[in-house]
């Protein structure tokens, strides 16, 4: 069973900084992207990682990998969008069996998350990491009055990672190739592949904000 992971690391972060990259930034001394990407590392399963970015940024996450002795990860330039990404990222693979898709920014993820989906997926063919929502969730028209209060107990919040079969998301990113869809999971829905939740943490978020820095500082 040959498994890759794609990590999409091509974000502008306009939202963070518009100085300096989030994914360069430090959180307790080590760079966001590092991580993210020792945590896959340390999966003996994964065979191959690639990491899509941007032209801005792929220097700078080249010399990070050199110093931090990561220099069997694979580095590729990303596209306009995160799905053509994800979709230069998967016709860079080594023709895996599974793949594993994670946001560069998410480097709270847990090891045993990462194993859980991947099992997931090998066993049902497709799975994405989720967390039960918290919030009422109201349903407003373009006036903002409500129309309908959502039952809560059927949402969740999707995370990454997304773990597909490989040639079932390869085909479907190609099929819908102009979607420009910001969530794997909803390509393959598209493409009538059947996709289970597996449960992940709530600390699992996405770096977007300063704010989403010191927190991630706190809860590393």
């Amino acid at each position: 069973m040959k498994i890759s992971a794609i990590i999409p690391a091509a974000g502008s972060g306009s939202r963070f900084s518009q100085s300096k990259n989030k994914l360069l930034e430090d959180i307790n001394g080590t760079p966001v992207i590092i991580h993210t990407l020792k945590k896959f590392i340390e999966i003996k399963e994964i065979n191959e990682i690639v990491v899509c970015t941007s032209n801005d940024i792929i220097d700078g996450i080249k010399d990070l990998l050199i110093k931090n002795n990561l220099t069997d990860i694979k580095v590729i330039l990303g596209g306009k969008t995160r799905q053509e990404s994800v979709f230069l990222g998967l016709q860079s693979c080594n023709n895996p069996d599974i793949v594993a898709i994670h946001d560069g920014a998410r480097p709270l993820i847990d090891i045993s998350t990462i194993k859980d989906c991947i099992d997931n997926a090998i066993n049902k063919g497709a799975s994405i990491v989720a967390v039960p929502t918290k919030d009422t969730i109201k349903r407003v028209d373009k006036n903002l009055k409500i129309t309908e209060t959502i039952n809560r107990s059927e949402l969740w919040n999707i995370q990454t990672p997304q773990v597909f079969r490989y040639k079932e998301i390869l085909a479907a990113h190609k099929k819908f190739i102009d979607k420009n869809k910001t969530d794997d999971a909803a390509l393959a829905e598209d493409a009538g592949i059947k996709v289970y939740i597996t449960k992940g943490s709530y600390k699992n978020i996405k770096i977007t904000t300063k704010e989403d820095m010191q927190l991630a500082g706190i809860l590393m």
